[in-house]
Parts: structure tokens; sequence; C-alpha cells
């Protein structure tokens, strides 16, 4: 009789875990996206928003498309590039192209009308986009990029934006921190929150073990809170990872 060895009990529960495959899903002829939390034509009254964080798009664009001019209001927009670049024109007058390593924010406020288009011509783009709810509502709109040197974010947490800028991150209008990490295969971290806040951890590529009984791989993400002692390991080589803390 053979046995089959079972994984250790895990301490956190199912519904904290939010898989890849459970995120909603849009697919055109040039956009192939998945939601974690409702967007669009995509409702889940489970996956609404996690604390002031309103969505996280995972978004793969075909060359020579994009999101062609379109309004906001009141919602506070990072763009994070994962593979190709991105050509941004708003309305404020701003005209530029941007890719892996760097950090886009966009601050709609009272109001704001931009495009972003893959700026290749023959090549896909992918980027996370992610919306956080405005710390008070009819700011003035404005948009700022930051470049993350790879060497930053290798092993250790990179404060990615903040509300006050500190690091050289972007200056989010929501008392809001957003960290990135690339760990080695093996390497681990911890984070701690302060208390009545909330985590979320995204998981971008690789795999993560964030309990003896529990792996993430690439697109799944852990809700948490300041009860929890996170404690995370990369299990796969050049394992990227996004942690809110919000």
């Amino acid at each position: 009789m053979s046995t089959q060895a079972l994984s250790p009990p895990s301490a956190i529960p199912e519904s904290r875990i939010r898989r890849a495959h459970q995120r909603g899903t849009q697919e055109t002829d040039w956009l192939q996206a998945r939601f974690s939390f409702s967007f669009g034509d995509y409702r889940d009254p489970n996956h609404t928003h996690w604390g002031s964080l309103r969505a996280l798009n995972d978004d793969w664009v075909a060359p020579g498309r994009g999101f062609a001019w379109h309004g906001h209001r009141d919602i506070e927009s990072l763009t994070y590039p994962i593979h190709g670049r991105i050509h941004h024109t708003d309305s404020l007058g701003n005209d530029y192209v941007f890719g892996a390593g760097e950090l886009h924010r966009m601050s709609a406020g009272t109001g704001v009308a931009h495009a972003e288009m893959n700026a290749s011509d023959s090549e896909p783009e992918r980027h996370l986009q992610i919306w956080l709810y405005p710390r008070e509502r009819g700011a003035s709109p404005g948009c700022e990029l930051v470049r993350i040197d790879e060497s930053s974010k290798r092993d250790r947490w990179c404060l990615i934006a903040s509300p006050d800028g500190r690091e050289g991150s972007a200056t989010v209008g929501q008392d809001a921190r957003l960290f990135v990490s690339r760990l080695t295969r093996g390497m681990s971290l911890g984070y701690s929150l302060e208390k009545h806040r909330l985590g979320y951890l995204h998981v971008v590529a690789g795999e993560l073990r964030v309990d003896p009984g529990v792996l993430l791989h690439a697109g799944d993400a852990l809700r948490f809170t300041h009860h929890d002692a996170l404690a995370v390991a990369a299990e796969a080589p050049d394992t990227e990872v996004m942690l809110f803390d919000l």
C-alpha cells in the first residue's frame, strides 16, 4: 500500500486567498485582462475592494492597441509595467513612454482624460493597473513617473508608492503604501502591519510560501490584517511580489 505525503495544516483560511483562476476575466481582440476585484462588467460581491484598494488588474495589450482616450474622476491610479512599454498622453499636457522599472501615478481628482497605448507595433505589453480610493475627493489632478532601481527591490521590500513620496516613491493621495520585492529562491521576508491596517499580498511572478501549508503561485493573492505576522519565502527563482499596506 502506497502512502501520500500530506501538506502541513494551514493557519491561513482559504477564504482569504484569491487564486489566479478565480479572478474575473475580459478577453477581446486586443486585451486579455484578469481582475482581482469587481471591474467593468465583472461583478463579484465578495471582491469589490480591500480597504482603499479598489482595483488590481493584470492586463495584456496587443501590439499597437490600448486604452484610447477616456476620463476619470476621484481615483488614484498606478500603472506598473511588467513587459513592454506604454505610451501615455493626457489632458494635462503629459506625453511620454515608460516601461518596466518605472511606476506611473495619476491622481484623477476633479477630472482628467488620458490614453495608455502599447508603444510597440510588434510586441505585446503587460502591466498591472492599480486603483486606490482617494483620501479626499475633488483634489487637483496630476501625474508622476518614478523609476525603480532593480537592485533596490532585490530580496527586500522596496517602497514604490506612499502618501509622502518618501524614499523616491510615487506620492498618492491616500494613506497607503505599496512595496515590491524580487526574491532569490530560498530568501524570506517578514512584514507587520500597525493596528487597524489591512494588507494585501499579490504574487506577480514565481512561487511564494506564506504558510507551511500554503503556496501562492503567480496571480495568487492573500488578504491579511494587523493580527497576522506575515512571513514569506520564495520557492522559485526571481519570485516577484507586491505588498499593499492600507
